[in-house]
């Protein structure tokens, strides 16, 4: 990916860009918003971000903690707020250029259980910020959908083109967010991009949490001595991307010229749960216990996405194999192991 560009300082309402050049694989010079920026994946965009930029969190800190901000503090805005405080929010929103909008509830089996809740986070906390975002004179927001609204189709791979077939309240929360962006976008000539995200894993990723990711848990799991825990028969599959890949992607969702695109960002390939379990096993060289467990309402049985869309129109291609991925969670699983003991 060689070359540069620069971004173009037209836009609506006469927000001028800076006279910046962007390579084409990082922005430099922008004054950048990450809602949700001290959770796992918000955390890593930040780092990744803030060497080069002028970067404000907004954070609730019901799931995030600014522990994850450890190696940005002192260099990034942080600002403990929600995504529904409409007048604090727009505070936080005047001068930005590019907006990451990552604050939202995530679990499936959760959003079933609740699905008030994560209707009144996921949409109308997006609802606010695109509107916020617009008042503002933002640029573009970036807006982080997840692969769940694909739901559970057989057909693989998933092509931004499908028709979106979400099977939770959570993933129907993600497909309602892209439909506002695209509203937004027709009403006020605010950018904006979906990027829907398949399987994120890597360090920061809480295994405390219920709902946690398989690798987080997994890994947390071996560095305790414990047995893992499989739901189903452990043969479902996950397109699994690790989180420093993720920055990577999300930086050029703000950068390149993608203006009203929905981007899968994933790895391409697929592994079953089984197979983890099987790479776990040989990166610590012995055999793993794991115990059955039934499975889990809303969860999909198989899912991979296709990547030729962000190749060709970011530049964007996973770098990280599963077994390099799985190494680094679980150092950082071993190294919280140690720190809690």
């Amino acid at each position: 990916m060689g070359g540069e560009f620069a971004l173009d300082e037209s836009s609506r309402n006469g927000n001028v860009m800076p006279n910046l050049s962007v390579r084409a694989e990082e922005m430099e010079g922008a004054r950048i918003l990450v809602t949700g920026g001290a959770g796992f994946i918000g955390s890593h965009l930040v780092d990744h971000l803030v060497a080069r930029n002028e970067v404000t969190v907004i954070d609730d800190l019901s799931t995030g903690t600014l522990r994850n901000l450890g190696r940005a503090r002192g260099r990034v805005h942080v600002k403990k707020v929600s995504v529904l405080e409409t007048d604090t929010l727009a505070t936080a929103m005047k001068g930005q250029q590019i907006v990451y909008h990552l604050a939202a509830k995530t679990s499936v089996p959760e959003s079933v259980a609740k699905p008030e809740a994560y209707w009144r986070n996921n949409v109308e906390g997006t609802v606010r910020v695109l509107r916020a975002a617009a008042d503002a004179s933002v640029r573009r927001v970036v807006f982080v959908s997840s692969a769940a609204v694909y739901g559970d189709s057989p057909e693989m791979p998933k092509v931004e083109s499908m028709r979106p077939d979400p099977k939770s309240p959570y993933a129907v929360t993600k497909m309602v967010g892209e439909f506002a962006c695209e509203e937004i976008r027709g009403m006020t000539g605010m950018e904006t991009v979906v990027v829907r995200l398949f399987n994120a894993y890597g360090p920061r990723q809480d295994p405390s949490a219920p709902y946690s990711g398989v690798m987080a848990k997994f890994c947390a799991a071996v560095a305790a001595n414990r047995p893992l825990e499989i739901y189903g028969d452990g043969d479902q599959t996950r397109d699994f991307l690790f989180v420093a890949d993720i920055a990577e992607g999300l930086e050029l969702a703000g950068v390149k010229s993608v203006n009203g695109a929905t981007l899968n960002l994933g790895s391409g390939e697929a592994i079953t749960v089984n197979d983890v379990v099987r790479n776990l096993s040989e990166i610590v060289g012995r055999p793993i216990r794991a115990v059955r467990e039934p499975e889990r309402p809303g969860d999909i049985r198989h899912s991979r996405a296709d990547v030729s869309k962000a190749k060709e129109k970011l530049g964007f291609t996973a770098r990280t194999t599963v077994r390099e991925g799985l190494k680094k969670t679980l150092e950082d699983a071993r190294k919280r192991a140690a720190h809690a003991s």
